[in-house]
């Protein structure tokens, strides 16, 4: 396997969503993984044991020491939130630009940088291929497009030492997502509540990828010879929301639609260029049919302790203000 081109592992943002799966991922093909997260949000992965608790500002070249590649997940990412809270973001940058400072000084030779496709906003082109210009509609948008200037011009200070890619996910589903993207809060609604909570008309449409397909394509980067500057990692199909809560309806008939109101500077589709992944990684297994992975999504949170965890988490007001404010679209 490409993860055995590494021996150790730094992941940012490692009790979150993504973070957590890849750790999973790589500690299961022999890799010594540290993870570290400041635990500001809700984390629904299992307990990490080697979980550093602490800021990515608060990262020293020692706790890079032995590491082979590190990927910075670590984020701020509620779109509506960075509009009412947008200085909050710019911690973002400040995380990137100091994660590669450290990276430096410790000369790791791998580095990979998460980013969104946000930052194309209204896309000129559907699929969206790297090379279109940036065209960010959110302050959140705005910081992930300062995060890629700033790693751009570490890839050009450090070309001859370190592989630096930055990736740009396509709206990733599946168990341990908090419920502030689309198909989770649709899956906790369902078992709740009952009511999936519809921004605007739901004609907007997404590029799904399951969370097991992503990290099939993240795991296979340590192995190439020398990764692209920027790399999209999306399915290349897109679906609307509305599609989404047919699906779920279909699993959970009792649920129904609760319209809501549009989002501000809300894109109408996002939908991934895939030529140069399809190029570069291998499809180890069939990607997950949409239906499916939905299908498991709403398993994983009926058989885990996710909704009392979340529950458990609105209730902790002092600690966890947060989370009133997370958006479930």
């Amino acid at each position: 396997m490409t993860e055995g081109s590494i021996r150790s592992a730094l992941v940012t943002g490692g009790a979150g969503f993504i973070g957590s799966h890849l750790a999973d991922r790589l500690r299961d093909a022999g890799v010594a993984v540290k993870t570290v997260d400041d635990l500001r949000e809700i984390s629904l992965a299992p307990v990490d044991s080697e979980l550093m608790r602490k800021n990515v500002l608060d990262l020293t070249p020692n706790d890079l020491a032995g590491v082979d590649a590190v990927f910075h997940l670590a984020s701020d990412k509620s779109v509506p939130l960075s509009f009412e809270k947008p200085l909050q973001y710019i911690e973002n940058i400040e995380c990137t630009i100091h994660l590669l400072q450290i990276c430096a000084r410790a000369n790791i030779p791998k580095i990979y940088i998460a980013s969104t496709c946000e930052v194309y906003g209204t896309a000129e082109n559907l699929p969206t291929e790297e090379s279109q210009p940036f065209a960010p509609m959110s302050p959140y948008a705005a910081t992930k497009v300062a995060m890629e200037m700033v790693t751009r011009a570490y890839q050009q200070a450090m070309a001859s030492s370190t592989d630096i890619t930055v990736l740009r996910f396509f709206n990733i589903y599946g168990p341990r997502q908090r419920p502030d993207n689309v198909v989770s809060g649709f899956c906790l609604g369902a078992l709740t509540d009952g009511l999936l909570p519809v921004d605007g008309e739901g004609t907007q449409r997404r590029d799904f990828t399951y969370i097991d397909d992503l990290i099939d394509q993240i795991v296979q980067l340590p192995g190439l010879a020398r990764s692209p500057a920027v790399l999209n990692l999306g399915s290349g199909a897109s679906a609307s929301v509305l599609e989404i809560a047919a699906i779920v309806r279909d699993l959970s008939p009792e649920s129904r639609v609760a319209w809501m109101p549009a989002r501000r500077n809300d894109p109408q589709e996002f939908r991934a260029g895939t030529g140069l992944r399809k190029s570069l990684l291998q499809q180890r297994t069939p990607p997950v049919v949409l239906s499916d992975g939905i299908a498991r999504t709403l398993n994983w949170w009926r058989e885990s302790e996710a909704i009392e965890r979340i529950s458990s988490a609105k209730q902790d007001a002092p600690r966890n203000a947060h989370l009133e404010d997370m958006a479930r679209g």
